[in-house]
């Protein structure tokens, strides 16, 4: 049987000969995944009873259910990312396919940031160099050729040159995929998580605190004759009062202790950080952002400048050819092919198709050909088909003899061909290093002539092309006698100073649409957007600022990565700040910069295409990879992933994950104020009129309320434009800010004081222990509790949303009438299990009115709760 994609998967743990028993497959595996996690959530030490029974936790139910989702997400989406396309010869023809779709016998040709995706013995070999560190450990790169090492392993990276490979082993059976068969999943907790724990445990002591002295006292009461009974006489009378009636006393007090700790206690803090990681990973992930690392999105909120690649993120990475100076005119309408007789076709047409990654491929019954390799490459060899390039014909016209691969760090390849009874080696790359070793140019007729005067004005062409936004190209080559061409590799591979200047090139790349209002948007947040890129500065100043990224044409903002790596450590960190347009830059010098931004105290973001990133991926605060324009090594060590390559997405993904901060940020405040609320009016209530106000049934409907309902209606909040407005949070600042601090004190002083008051003043009853009264008083006292939690809860949302955007939320709406309702029927319908009584119209009006002012306590004396203030 043929080893196809349904046989063996490049980057899957299981082989299936089938479609549907894949998707049998993966369904089976999807209920075992969510079993598994509901299983992992129940066996916390912490909510299993000494019989190994369950005891019920609502953060176990949503903990489970939060995390299979989240999986499955994570899970879809990695396949995606996994199975990028790439370009094989199959059955001698050139095709793009799926990674997961590679067969055992198809060639693959690699080049410069690939992932060779499976086992193989190279066949052709120019300069490669391959970084074997995921499958060896080791941190030097290899050098491959076809007589000493010519095997390559899945997964393992391409660095430098190129080569072409036969495919010996896929799937399950490469190196790579017995790799990924041993990995196992490893939990790792967020910063968040971290932070609330110890708020949490915090808050706990000092919950258990305050509820041991109320219980204390009550006891203490009750044991020296103070509490009393309807009668008047004492409930506690030594001698008389039998030891079943003062145990039962003590149980008695003891649950309402307990029953108080256990609303207290802020276990819902973790249910929000799951609820709102899980909302924001999943809208963040139909906004085209896949997160791999949950910690980022906390970190990302916090970002104060972002390191941005030109090409293929500010710009659509859709490039043609607009503008060629060739046989000493200058053309700029690539459709009018009338002029083109004037240059020296024949030699140009001998570059563009030798001096090439790329090919072009003649569909049947297509007219227009398919184009391959870089976005760079198409574009020149498109520009090549209309000069009456025919590509098969010029490849095998000229024999190769050595390849020079385009080596970054120079700017340039080159391709060495027998011709005739010579040699000719052609250059192409960046247009002001082949015009610099250019000494002589062709004309139209095939003459060679002295540059001389004329190298001015090319210089000219070529500022100007840069100064429109284009990338300039230049071809060139040098013609050899039969026997003359340099022999060792060393001297192939020198760039000669005497070359014959055949065309430059300008290429334009447009930027993407919405780019320009994405930069206006975070700029207006507080997050500076960098552009680094290796173009000329002329170019990378065009494109910044057609991208709104520089406004300032004095040029103060613009720096070259040879001035910056001039400075001292000191200097680059007093300057990195003010930059802008980061022009001529290696993954190096990036990398540079990116550590300068963080000794100056920013927080920094950095996106990366190539494999030659993944340090300064590594090194950012936060990593974002390319999903479709990125290379595999890059994708595989970033925190998220933009799978439409938009700088727009990225500006989503800031907004999402501020969003993420403010959601927990309220949540934190309403949780803490229930907290400190609930037992201090225990606390209150016990020393001065000795008696619990809330029995064990209202307590658990406020932990209801406050765990499930508050949870919800606070953590699915939708992301806020306004969050743009301001400038980002510190990283360092504290969650709890003055604000939050001083309002929770006033709004727990204000329902101590609710539970104080005499309720001869208001429900027109004597404070005395008659029972009825003493049931009224606590069900007005619990309603008015319940009413001021609600009302805070509307409070807290309009922080940065009008009233209107808050009641146009299904979610936070079907949440507050849930409250509202369970409240409603837990007092008046079965008011007979809680000891609560139904209240007069009159009385659930005070109540109301209670709830609103206990906001107006808050409001007033205070401005809008606002995002980031301490």
């Amino acid at each position: 049987m043929r080893e196809t994609s349904d046989s063996f998967r490049v980057f899957g743990r299981y082989s299936f000969t089938t479609e549907s028993e894949t998707r049998y497959e993966s369904v089976a595996q999807g209920h075992f995944k969510a079993y598994h996690l509901v299983l992992r959530s129940l066996n916390k030490k912490e909510f299993v009873t000494e019989d190994r029974s369950i005891a019920y936790h609502p953060y176990i139910i949503v903990t489970a259910i939060s995390e299979y989702k989240q999986s499955r997400h994570i899970e879809k989406y990695s396949e995606e990312k996994r199975n990028v396309r790439q370009e094989i010869i199959r059955g001698g023809r050139r095709e793009s396919v799926y990674t997961n779709d590679i067969v055992v016998g198809d060639i693959v040709p690699l080049k410069n940031g690939f992932q060779v995706p499976a086992d193989g013995v190279l066949f052709v070999a120019n300069s490669l160099k391959i970084d074997e560190q995921e499958l060896t450990g080791s941190h030097l790169t290899v050098q491959k050729d076809l007589l000493h090492d010519p095997f390559l392993l899945s997964g393992s990276k391409v660095i430098e040159g190129i080569g072409t490979m036969l495919v010996t082993s896929v799937g399950i059976n490469t190196e790579w995929g017995k790799k990924m068969e041993k990995k196992q999943e490893i939990d790792k907790e967020n910063l968040f998580q971290v932070y609330l724990k110890r708020l949490a445990i915090s808050a706990s002591w000092l919950v258990m605190l305050l509820a041991s002295v109320a219980c204390i006292v009550h006891l203490c009461r009750y044991f020296y004759g103070r509490t009393k009974k309807p009668d008047g006489t004492s409930m506690y009378m030594a001698g008389s009062t039998t030891y079943d009636e003062a145990m039962e006393f003590v149980v008695k007090s003891l649950s309402f202790g307990i029953e108080t700790i256990i609303v207290a206690v802020p276990v819902g803090l973790f249910i929000a950080v799951v609820l709102n990681l899980t909302y924001t990973t999943g809208a963040m992930m139909t906004d085209k952002a896949l997160v791999q690392n949950l910690s980022a999105c906390e970190r990302m909120g916090h970002v104060t400048t972002i390191l941005c690649h030109k090409t293929g993120i500010l710009t659509s990475n859709e490039m043609s050819v607009v503008d060629v100076w060739a046989g000493g005119i200058r053309m700029q309408d690539m459709d009018d092919v009338s002029h083109f007789p004037s240059i020296p076709t024949e030699l140009i047409i001998e570059g563009v198709a030798q001096n090439t990654n790329g090919s072009v491929v003649f569909e049947t019954e297509v007219t227009e050909p398919k184009l391959y390799g870089s976005p760079t490459e198409q574009a020149i060899l498109s520009w090549g088909n209309k000069l009456g390039m025919k590509f098969d014909e010029a490849r095998s016209g000229s024999p190769v003899l050595h390849v020079i691969p385009f080596n970054p760090k120079k700017k340039f390849g080159g391709v060495a061909l027998q011709v005739g009874t010579g040699h000719h080696v052609h250059w192409k790359g960046s247009a002001k290093v082949i015009l610099n070793s250019c000494r002589w140019y062709m004309d139209g007729a095939n003459n060679r002539i002295a540059i001389c005067e004329q190298k001015r004005e090319m210089e000219g062409i070529n500022g100007d092309m840069c100064m429109r936004g284009m990338r300039c190209a230049a071809l060139a080559y040098q013609s050899y006698e039969l026997g003359s061409l340099p022999t060792t590799e060393e001297e192939l591979c020198r760039l000669p100073q005497d070359l014959v200047l055949l065309a430059i090139i300008g290429i334009k790349d447009p930027f993407r649409e919405g780019t320009r209002d994405a930069v206006e948007l975070c700029n207006s947040g507080g997050v500076k957007v960098c552009m680094v890129t290796e173009d000329d500065v002329l170019t990378a100043q065009a494109i910044a600022t057609e991208c709104g990224i520089l406004r300032d044409a004095s040029g103060r903002n613009i720096m070259t990565a040879a001035q910056f790596c001039d400075l001292t450590d000191l200097g680059r960190e007093l300057i990195s700040g003010d930059i802008l347009v980061f022009a001529q830059s290696s993954p190096r010098d990036n990398l540079r910069l990116v550590e300068a931004l963080q000794r100056s105290g920013h927080v920094v973001a950095t996106t990366g295409m190539a494999i030659h990133d993944t340090k300064t991926l590594l090194a950012a605060d936060v990593s974002l990879a390319m999903g479709f324009g990125g290379t595999a090594a890059a994708r595989e060590n970033a925190d998220i992933i933009i799978l439409d390559d938009s700088f727009y997405t990225i500006f989503k993904v800031i907004q999402w994950c501020r969003s993420l901060y403010t959601n927990i940020q309220t949540y934190v405040l309403f949780r803490l104020t229930v907290s400190v609320s609930a037992v201090a009016i225990c606390v209150v209530e016990v020393v001065f009129y000795d008696a619990f106000p809330l029995n064990a049934l209202q307590l658990l409907l406020l932990n209801l309320i406050v765990d499930i309902f508050g949870a919800l209606a606070l953590a699915y909040k939708p992301s806020a434009r306004k969050l743009m407005g301001k400038p980002p949070v510190g990283i360092r600042d504290t969650l709890i800010t003055k604000m939050m601090w001083f309002k929770m004190v006033i709004q727990v002083t204000y329902l101590v004081l609710l539970a104080l008051m005499h309720s001869d003043s208001v429900l027109k009853l004597d404070h005395g222990n008659t029972g009825d009264a003493e049931k009224v008083k606590n069900t007005f006292i619990f309603y008015s509790f319940v009413f001021c939690l609600v009302i805070n809860e509307f409070e807290i949302r309009s922080g940065d949303q009008t009233l209107i955007e808050v009641l146009r939320d299904n979610m936070f709406i079907f949440t507050i009438m849930s409250t509202i309702i369970v409240q409603i029927i837990l007092v008046e319908f079965l008011g007979i299990f809680n000891s609560a009584l139904r209240l007069e119209r009159i009385k659930w009006l005070i109540s109301i009115l209670v709830g609103f002012l206990g906001q107006v306590a808050t409001r007033f004396p205070l401005e809008v709760y606002p995002y980031c203030r301490n």
